[in-house]
């Protein structure tokens, strides 16, 4: 079986700002819109992106540095895509701009929650202020950079750090220490823009230096240094937006847990494989999941490729193991997929998430966990993430219901479609507008497994 999946939206978007950024023309090969990502493209239309879909391509036109300025800035497309469009009016910091709403309490508190987050990324300075108005400039200084409790800069922030760069031509550099999620780090040198990427540390010793530190119990550590400098001209090229590394995810996890026949071979297709965005599946192969990358392309200044998934072997189970917050961090929107592999592994399971996150993940881990105990499995909430011990056969399990996280209910659907539930996970209509015909997709590998050969049936 063959499965072509749904683009990555987050390439996709960061893709979508460097055509604008380019002077000229942009191809994007065997294009198809993500769900959700054309009223982004929308909106950077009003900074001047021009693009048409030929066939299986997108076109377009971009503007350079020399890309239009709207006064009226979106507030309303989520943080990481308004982050990037405001980095992007922040070039000007003469010109007034305005966040507006309908003046009702929803609009009021919208502009509300966007000044919040305009003033966590930019120093402004306010013109005029009402209930569902906000009028401002940028100012000229920055706000200080912060690095995480890994030792990192925040991927949101680093992506705009990186663009505010670039379209001011203006240098930065910053040493971090591991996990970087390097999408837009990569398609910024794919592009030609003048920045420097390299891990620092480890190459640094000799390997017998290297052996007498481990000896000794002191870590190895390495570092990634990110330097960009002054770039005039950005032109135009080829590009590619690989598949949806969490639809990935949610293949390998039904092949692996779902019983069916150990003949079955599940391809997928094309899927993104950078190791900051598909962190997730190394750490299921590290369970025990069997599948191999058998079509690996390293073009579009990244990595892409094809994977094969089988069943596990007759006898054999995923085993439970400990993930840290710096594995974790390289996977977090998957962390649900992992937690309903943990449901079927033997011993524990220790999913751990980093610091910044662990507030805001936490009344979505104990929705996830209320849900999965569903199964049997022991599943425990603590701060600093879940602690999972699994059950060798799982025949029960129903009810469940995703919320309103996406991530959760497209898990938790991969759950009740392995336990063959004929009642849809609750609120899964959200998993279908965000992942646009991947449930269909996943019942049909099922059905495809499980099918008796016609001469067997008759």
């Amino acid at each position: 079986m063959e499965f072509v999946l749904n683009p990555d939206r987050e390439r996709m978007e960061l893709a979508l700002v460097m055509a604008l950024l380019v002077n000229g023309r942009t191809v994007f090969e065997d294009f198809s819109f993500a769900a959700g990502v054309e009223p982004f493209a929308e909106v950077l239309k009003e900074f001047g992106l021009n693009y048409t879909q030929q066939g299986h391509q997108l076109v377009l036109e971009g503007k350079g540095f020399q890309y239009a300025l709207p006064s009226m800035l979106p507030i309303d497309l989520g943080e990481s895509r308004c982050v990037m469009l405001w980095t992007l009016a922040s070039k000007d910091v003469e010109q007034i701009y305005t966040f507006a709403a309908e003046n009702d309490e929803t609009g009021i508190a919208q502009v509300a929650r966007a000044k919040e987050l305009l003033q966590k990324y930019f120093k402004v300075k306010p013109v005029d202020d009402e209930p569902a108005k906000f009028t401002f400039t940028f100012a000229p200084e920055e706000v200080a950079i912060k690095k995480d409790s890994l030792g990192n800069v925040a991927t949101i922030m680093r992506n705009r750090l990186l663009l505010r760069t670039l379209i001011r031509g203006e240098y930065l550099s910053f040493e971090e220490k591991g996990s970087v999620h390097d999408q837009w780090t990569k398609m910024l040198m794919y592009f030609g823009v003048n920045v420097k990427y390299e891990s620092r540390g480890m190459e640094q010793l000799t390997e017998l230096e290297r052996r007498m530190m481990i000896a000794r119990g002191q870590k190895v550590e390495r570092s990634l240094f990110t330097e960009i400098s002054e770039t005039q001209v950005i032109t135009g090229r080829d590009y590619y937006i690989p598949g949806d590394a969490t639809e990935a995810m949610a293949f390998v996890l039904l092949t692996t847990i779902a019983g069916i026949p150990k003949n079955t071979e599940v391809c997928l297709k094309n899927v993104d494989l950078n190791s900051s965005r598909a962190g997730a599946l190394t750490c299921l192969k590290r369970m025990g999941g069997n599948f191999e990358t058998v079509s690996r392309r390293e073009r579009f200044g990244d990595v892409y490729g094809d994977i094969m998934v089988y069943p596990l072997a007759s006898g054999k189970r995923l085993q439970g193991r400990r993930f840290s917050e710096d594995t974790m961090a390289t996977g977090i929107e998957e962390f649900p997929f992992l937690a309903v592999a943990a449901c079927f592994a033997e011993g524990e399971t220790i999913l751990r998430i980093p610091k910044e996150l662990r507030k805001e993940m936490r009344s979505t881990n104990e929705a996830l966990a209320e849900n999965l105990r569903k199964t049997g499995a022991e599943v425990g909430v603590y701060d600093d993430g879940l602690v999972i011990r699994g059950l060798e056969t799982i025949v029960n399990g129903s009810d469940f219901d995703g919320g309103e996280v996406p991530q959760n209910g497209l898990a938790l659907s991969v759950l009740s479609i392995a336990l063959e539930n004929d009642e849809p996970v609750a609120n899964s209509e959200l998993v279908e507008s965000t992942y646009p015909g991947v449930l269909q997709k996943l019942k049909q590998l099922l059905e495809q497994a499980t099918a008796k050969p016609e001469t067997e049936a008759s």
